[in-house]
């Protein structure tokens, strides 16, 4: 059996793994940092402090502690990958797309960083003698330049231009094809996302419980890992049931009403709240006497031939729609049984597709006009045979 690469240390000694640099868990901070560095440059220098602003520069980067960076790790795996994922996030901030100052602030970022690394301890440290980078990207940060013509971002203009001949004149960059190749190494930034246990997968990738998309994750662009194939795992049968239950739970305490407390004159009654569904509670007096109306304006129309078919002609149109919903139903009911679900038959008699199959019935029977639009008349139910229920004016 073959084991993992991984750095050699010594007993006791802690060391950071490289995929801890291609994940949120660095790449994230690293990102806000470098947000930071640009913000306090910008303020401080639109603030009047133009005379030299590389050496502006230099003072806000020993003030945030950037100077320390280069000690946060010195495994040589490690470290390539440190560097390398550093570098990356100041290059990508010299994108056309950014503002001029920030793309400055990025291109004095990444020369600094690259130049400070260690050269002269014992024993070596590992540094990286050429910076990687996509054509596009290395093409958009030779036009830095150009952009600094305004007065207020003219004094900029001589330090990124030294600083870019520098960098080409020594041949540090290590050109790599276009960013839509996906040349570098990890492709797409952060490669590893950590989730919390308190997180829900689902809104962390994007999505809400109501399935609207959210900004937990801000800028995060990575899809949500594939499902896995083979029978699932105890560990992963537990956690599905786990959000099964808080879920729930959840749902459960949004939809539950009490009853207020009302005075008991018996001393031996219980004096616990009672509590129930709340459409129980509070019936949908409107919303079902908004559905009746509506039903009935329907019929009207096709009775007086307003919709295109001939007048009189309700009958057929009403049995061809209740034929057309009890088929799909019974396709979906097959479909789930092929996937071992069930969806037909868990209310019994009174509620699934064995109710709309009565309530269809009825229909060719004659016993009904509506079919499926008297379920809530008791259609399909032991109440089809009876008189329907008159609609309800108050809360119960």
């Amino acid at each position: 059996m073959s084991t993992r690469v991984a750095p050699q240390v010594t007993r006791g000694e802690i060391t950071l793994q490289p995929s801890y640099f291609t994940s949120s868990l660095y790449v994230h901070p690293l990102r806000e940092d470098i947000s930071q560095l640009i913000h306090t440059f910008a303020e401080r220098y639109l603030q009047g402090d133009k005379e030299q602003p590389f050496a502006l520069f230099k003072t806000i980067w020993r003030e945030q502690g950037w100077v320390w960076l280069h000690f946060k790790v010195f495994d040589g795996r490690s470290r390539e990958r440190f560097i390398g994922v550093t570098l990356r996030s100041f290059a990508e901030r010299t994108a056309d797309t950014e503002d001029p100052i920030a793309r400055v602030v990025a291109l004095f970022g990444m020369y600094t960083f690259f130049s400070t690394q260690p050269s002269t301890s014992l024993p070596p440290v590992h540094s990286l003698p050429h910076i990687a980078i996509p054509i596009d990207i290395l093409r958009t940060m030779t036009t830095i330049p150009d952009f600094l013509t305004d007065s207020t971002l003219s004094p900029l203009r001589p330090y990124a231009t030294h600083i870019l001949t520098k960098l080409l004149d020594e041949q540090i960059f290590h050109i790599l094809p276009e960013s839509s190749l996906l040349a570098q190494n990890p492709a797409v930034l952060p490669r590893e996302v950590f989730i919390r246990d308190d997180v829900d997968p689902a809104t962390l990738f994007g999505q809400s419980s109501a399935g609207e998309p959210s900004d937990v994750m801000g800028t995060l662009a990575t899809k949500p890992p594939a499902k896995k194939k083979g029978r699932p795992s105890k560990r992963d049968k537990a956690k599905k049931a786990k959000d099964a239950v808080v879920g729930l739970d959840r749902w459960l305490e949004k939809s539950t009403f009490a009853y207020p407390d009302f005075p008991i004159p018996e001393p031996e009654a219980s004096t616990e709240s009672r509590t129930t569904h709340t459409l129980i509670a509070h019936p949908p007096v409107a919303t079902r006497s908004s559905y009746a109306v509506q039903k009935t304006e329907l019929l009207d129309k096709l009775s007086l031939g307003d919709t295109g078919h001939p007048p009189g002609d309700v009958s057929n149109v009403v049995a061809r729609a209740n034929e057309a919903v009890l088929t799909r139903l019974r396709r979906i009911d097959e479909m789930a049984a092929e996937k071992g679900l069930e969806v037909g038959g868990e209310g019994g008699d009174m509620t699934g597709l064995s109710r709309v199959d009565k309530a269809v019935e009825e229909l060719r029977e004659g016993k009904s006009t509506g079919g499926i639009l008297n379920l809530l008349e008791g259609a399909g139910s032991r109440l089809g045979d009876q008189a329907a229920p008159p609609l309800p004016t108050e809360n119960v």
